[in-house]
């Protein structure tokens, strides 16, 4: 029996760029579709302080922190492993999407990857909703100066070391300010081509 090719497509982009939003909705369009679409989130990956992870003093505390914005702040190499397992897999999906901060910098993850899309947006308007955000509570700490402190110190960056660098691998690059319900059906198009195409290669 022929072994399924599965499409795999990467997106990356800073802190709250909107890659997350997206991706989500691009997941929900293809539900009933004739593609079976799964999703990685690197996030699900991170070591947020556990042993391993990369850490950082705080200039302005002195603390030892987790560098949650290095490229060696998640897992990759078990990321890794679980991708090329799923892809090998009888019932492997027809498109894996994988989403995080670092998908297009570190070179295991992108070489993997059929499809490169990166979501870009002003780093003011990133720093805000990154705050509104955070002070929602989903990342733990609610404290602006402590979200904000970290942001400056860290965050903003590892943004300039890593992620923007990584948009020259990108082969779309899209706007997280974009109106999505206009976006996500022009990447789903350009997902169910590069899957054919992949099919009859």
């Amino acid at each position: 029996m022929e072994t399924r090719k599965t499409l795999v497509v990467g997106m990356a982009g800073g802190s709250a760029s909107g890659k997350t939003t997206f991706t989500k909705l691009l997941v929900e369009s293809f539900a009933g579709s004739e593609l079976n679409v799964e999703l990685f989130n690197i996030d699900k990956y991170f070591y947020r302080g556990k042993e391993g992870g990369p850490t950082f003093i705080s200039p302005s505390t002195g603390e030892v922190m987790p560098h949650n914005n290095h490229p060696n702040s998640a897992d990759n190499a078990r990321l890794v492993a679980d991708m090329d397992t799923r892809c090998g897999e009888a019932d492997a999906p027809d498109v894996l999407i994988v989403e995080g901060l670092m998908t297009l910098y570190v070179d295991d993850i992108r070489s993997r990857l059929d499809l490169r899309l990166f979501m870009e947006l002003d780093a003011d308007v990133r720093a805000v909703r990154r705050m509104w955000r955070d002070m929602s509570g989903v990342r733990g700490n609610t404290d602006p100066k402590f979200i904000g402190t970290y942001y400056l110190e860290c965050a903003r960056i590892g943004h300039a070391l890593y992620v923007e660098p990584s948009r020259v691998h990108a082969d779309l690059i899209l706007r997280g300010d974009a109106d999505f319900q206009n976006s996500v059906p022009l990447i789903m198009a350009v997902i169910r081509e590069r899957f054919a195409q992949k099919r009859e290669g």
